[in-house]
């Protein structure tokens, strides 16, 4: 139990009434956990309570009722803080350091024991080498996520807590961004990524949970969340004709054997039967919105 980085149990936070709002449930019973060295994808639309979550998770909300565990430990422990790096949604810095300053002041606020020469090879790793002596107050959003990358970076985290990483950039920057997760995670790192991009959760992440109203509607690895349950296709040639074409039909699982036969009868060659797999879109909007999965 002490190797799981991230283990959230029953965990309920709600926002006490204040200035003549009610109060509000933000998150309600959530139960889940990261495991070493996987990426999960963290789901859900705006307000599902994904933003609260991460904040229990770092330390910096205190639940209301429940647990949160990173390593066994609490999330505000010295031990903890030392082997995490997180990347906000929206970063904000003091525009008068340049990167290669707020890197060298963010390490020694850490005790980190980083090499000015490694704080730049990580801004080029991010794609920021050009802009190591350039004033954060000429930075686009983008470049501040980038930014954020880097420090989360310094450390070598051991788990890397990413909130919407890749807002405010365009697809090639999102690209580079996806590499360093992969070359983070294949150097041992665990990656809890949060992310309204669901092609990108599908290209990288073993494992999604999704949230709906402060709530886990459901969670998986994504071959099986994306795999239908009962739908199969079948790619077969039908001989005689001219290059002996090609098809493909779908069909339901109680219907499988019955059609193998079939198309077997008519002398047709199968050459594939697998399940169907719906996108990850389809999926979380069944989810969300309380469709059958």
């Amino acid at each position: 139990m002490t190797n799981v980085p991230i283990k959230v149990d029953n965990l309920e936070k709600t926002f006490r009434k204040t200035l003549g709002f009610s109060s509000f449930k933000a998150v309600d019973s959530l139960s889940f956990q990261v495991n070493k060295g996987e990426i999960l994808g963290f789901l859900g639309p705006n307000g599902a309570g994904k933003t609260t979550t991460i904040k229990c998770i770092l330390g910096l909300l205190k639940p209301t009722s429940g647990n949160v565990l990173l390593w066994n430990d609490l999330p505000a422990s010295n031990n903890v803080r030392t082997r995490i790096g997180y990347v906000p949604e929206n970063p904000d810095y003091e525009d008068i350091f340049t990167p290669l300053e707020f890197m060298t002041m963010f390490s020694s606020m850490r005790k980190l024991d980083i090499s000015k020469d490694q704080m730049v090879s990580i801004l080029g790793r991010v794609g920021l080498e050009a802009w190591v002596k350039v004033r954060i107050s000429n930075f686009s959003k983008g470049m501040k996520q980038r930014m954020s990358l880097a420090l989360a970076l310094q450390s070598q985290p051991e788990l890397l807590i990413m909130d919407e990483p890749t807002g405010g950039l365009d697809p090639a920057a999102r690209k580079e961004f996806r590499d360093v997760i992969l070359e983070e995670n294949s150097r041992g790192a665990t990656i809890f990524l949060s992310s309204h991009l669901l092609s990108e959760v599908e290209t990288i992440c073993d494992r999604a949970v999704i949230l709906a109203n402060g709530k886990k509607v459901t969670e998986g690895n994504l071959d099986d969340l994306l795999r239908t349950e009962d739908l199969f296709s079948i790619s077969f040639t039908v001989p005689g004709t001219e290059s002996d074409v090609l098809e493909k039909k779908e069909v339901i699982a109680a219907d499988l054997q019955k059609t193998i036969d079939e198309l077997r009868q008519n002398g047709q060659n199968i050459l594939e039967i697998k399940p169907v797999y719906r996108s990850l879109e389809e999926v979380f909007l069944s989810a969300t919105r309380g469709g059958k999965l």
